[in-house]
């Protein structure tokens, strides 16, 4: 404002008027206007202010709400507004948002000569929004060409190019801005592609570790050692945001319960188990949910084995930091309620996996039934409201088919493009198709089959994708992480144009998911509503493929697990059919080894046989008495047990064992093995000298009778 030349009135007065004589309106409307002018102006020397612009200011505030109050609003316009118009749309003055939001622009601009700047903006917007085919509503487009020139007017600039990211983030027009927001992308005033209104607020990127801490609440005191911890982390082990920024939540809450409880303790170094032990207590009786304070007091386990692990390194910066010894160890943990918590949990799950077994089949049912019935009465009708109806329903059903059939997390199925659907060969010579998975959880990617039902529901995303755009292939589209709070790289993602050129939401995913199972009326067994989250969907797909015996490794490998447990929390869930599977598998086994012939029932020798057998068993060197049904501690090592009964004829073979193992013990002694092998190798030395005792020392009747029995149980056999 400083730099502006002080208000002049006969100087505003001589450019209203020249700036009327150019404007195209008739003679009497001129004439009209030009007492406006002078009105107007009359108005501005009753308002404060050195320039012009803040006399227009104290004009909005203090003169303006005047003369909309008078009870003849037309008459009034034609004998005042118009010098105020005159001024804004030739630039003589930046109005307010607000003082513009209620005026009508464009019948003003259509009264500006052809060569004015701001009808050249008008024209080039205008020819813009014709090309936003997806818009077809005009009321919309109309409404988005108006907040364009506005934003111009109120921002004081002289071309679209100077609007900026800002200008759209939170306008003071909200209707039609993201028809507007279209419009300039095709113009190349932002360089990506068209938004949504979340999308063009303002996305915060990844705070710094330090950053990090100072928003988690962590004290002064706590803050190096935590800061550091999270640099490490992300080197270390994983750089996922997401994992970092939980920890840090978690990390928070235990240095505040460490400066609250114990403010004697001002270094992470002076922290005791007895504190650490303490903050479990804290942790259950402050957090209703148990698993969220497990997942706390697992966090700060891990913390403090990470920098305890890592101060023993040379030079390392927590040297000085770390505590005498690990305050909390997993057998802290043991007894503390988190095992009940887990169990039930997996009850939970349960409960909520036969729910969905049960409602699955009539929400699928009711998605396509919907897009079915929209789709015949589009194709019957020409009202156009319908293909909005029509889109959206198609999408519910694609997003939850989608889901259904491949077992994907909502973040992998957000990130899918066309890029990711690979063709193969068999060696046959056969077509089959593979979809590719980028890393998400365990930062590990995979491929899985499409199958018929998986294909049709990808390609008909395809296809109205491009419907939608009107092109021949899926286009490229800006996408956002928001878990890792970062851009990703502009791709044919296959989930976008839903309403808007732009790609879904994590979050626009999970809403529809709620409404389709609010709307198929979906209910839990004890009557409450069921409302669908996207990770029920993997649940269907490990319970379905469980269910038509498709082995579990494979079932991990589809999902992307890192362990079989995660599986058999489903597996656990039908024990009959595991019991049934194994009881066909082991029988078409054995019958592929023995014949059907060993199905048949033993005979009265066969059962004395094996009776004997249980009594006294054949080692080959030596026979076991201990009987067959009862447990022995040994193992394998039979030779030193008080119940192995050594043949005679087995002498030999004790000597050439006894020497060969006397050599080995030499030997070993002569390298300098360690301490432990060498006591095994002499236990062993000591087993055979003595298993080579009892033979030589049995009576010739004895051996007899020990030969004897182990032949009859060998003809029996």
């Amino acid at each position: 404002m400083g730099t502006e030349p002080p208000y002049d009135r006969t100087e505003l007065l001589k450019s209203l008027l020249s700036a009327l004589a150019l404007l195209r309106f008739d003679h009497q409307s001129k004439e009209r206007l030009t007492r406006a002018c002078h009105f107007f102006v009359d108005a501005l020397d009753t308002c404060e202010g050195r320039t012009l612009q803040e006399r227009w200011i104290a004009f909005e505030q203090t003169v303006w709400p005047k003369w909309v109050a008078i009870r003849d609003p037309l008459r009034c316009a034609r004998r005042t507004w118009g010098g105020a118009w005159i001024a804004v749309v030739t630039r003589r003055v930046r109005p307010t948002a607000k003082w513009l939001g209620s005026m009508r622009l464009l019948e003003w601009i259509k009264h500006l000569p052809d060569g004015d700047p701001l009808v050249q903006q008008h024209q080039m917007l205008a020819r813009a929004l014709e090309t936003v085919c997806w818009a077809g509503n005009k009321r919309c487009k109309q409404v988005a060409l108006t907040n364009g020139l506005r934003i111009l007017l109120v921002r004081g600039y002289s071309s679209l190019t100077e609007i900026t990211e800002k200008d759209l983030a939170l306008p003071p027009w909200p209707t039609g801005a993201d028809v507007l927001d279209s419009a300039l992308c095709a113009l190349g005033v932002f360089k990506r592609t068209p938004r949504r209104a979340a999308g063009r607020r303002q996305r915060r990127g990844q705070l710094a570790a330090s950053e990090m801490v100072e928003a988690a609440g962590i004290p002064e005191r706590f803050r190096l050692v935590s800061a550091l911890y999270l640099e490490a982390y992300a080197t270390r082990v994983s750089d996922s945001y997401s994992t970092r920024r939980n920890k840090a939540l978690a990390l928070g809450q235990f240095w505040r319960f460490i400066s609250v409880r114990y403010p004697d303790v001002i270094s992470c170094s002076q922290v005791l188990p007895v504190h650490a032990r303490a903050f479990i207590a804290d942790a259950l009786q402050r957090n209703g949910d148990t698993q969220t304070a497990h997942a706390w007091v697992i966090t700060v386990r891990t913390f403090f084995a990470d920098i305890c692990g890592w101060a023993s390194e040379p030079g390392s910066p927590f040297s000085s930091l770390v505590p005498q010894t690990v305050p909390l160890t997993r057998h802290d943990l043991m007894g503390a309620g988190f095992k009940t918590a887990r169990q039930d949990s997996v009850s939970r799950i349960t409960a909520t996996v036969f729910d969905l077994e049960r409602e699955m089949p009539k929400m699928r049912a009711f998605a396509r039934r919907s897009w079915q019935e929209v789709s015949t009465a589009l194709a019957a009708s020409s009202d156009g409201r319908l293909k909005a109806v029509e889109s959206g329903a198609f999408w519910d059903w694609a997003i939850l088919e989608l889901l259904v059939q491949s077992g994907l997390r909502i973040e992998e199925a957000s990130e899918l493009t066309t890029l990711d659907i690979l063709k193969r060969r068999t060696r046959d010579g056969r077509l089959y198709y593979m979809l590719h998975i980028k890393p998400s959880k365990y930062d590990r990617a995979r491929v899985i089959p499409i199958g018929d039902g998986l294909g049709r529901v990808l390609a008909e995303i395809m296809r109205h994708v491009k419907s939608f755009y009107g092109a021949e292939t899926v286009p490229f589209c800006d996408n956002w992480d928001r878990h890792e709070r970062r851009p990703l790289p502009r791709a044919p993602y296959l989930l976008q144009g839903t309403g808007h050129p732009s790609a879904i939401s994590t979050g626009a995913i999970s809403d529809r998911l709620r409404a389709i199972s609010r709307r198929a009326g979906a209910r839990r067994s004890d009557g409450t509503v069921l409302e669908m989250r996207p990770h029920d969907c993997r649940r269907i797909f490990a319970s379905e493929h469980l269910n038509n015996n498709t082995p579990v490794h494979v079932i991990q490998a589809l999902l992307g697990h890192a362990t079989l447990d995660t599986v058999m929390v489903y597996a656990k869930l039908y024990p009959q059919q595991l019991v049934d599977e194994y009881r066909k598998a082991v029988r078409g086994l054995y019958n592929a080894v023995h014949g059907e012939a060993s199905f048949r029932n033993p005979t009265a020798e066969e059962w004395a046989a094996f009776e004997a057998n249980c009594s006294l068993r054949d080692m080959g060197t030596h026979l076991c008495a201990l009987p067959t049904g009862e447990h022995c501690s040994k193992g394998l090592v039979c030779l030193g047990c008080v119940h192995a009964q050594p043949k005679k004829s087995a002498v030999p073979i004790f000597r050439r064992m006894l020497s060969s193992h006397e050599r080995e013990l030499a030997a070993a002694k002569g390298r300098g093995e360690p301490a432990g092998q060498v006591a095994a190798r002499e236990l062993e030395v000591t087993r055979i000298r003595s298993a080579l005792w009892r033979a030589e020392e049995l009576t010739a009747d004895v051996a007899s009778a020990i030969e004897a029995a182990a032949r009859v149980t060998a003809a029996f056999s």
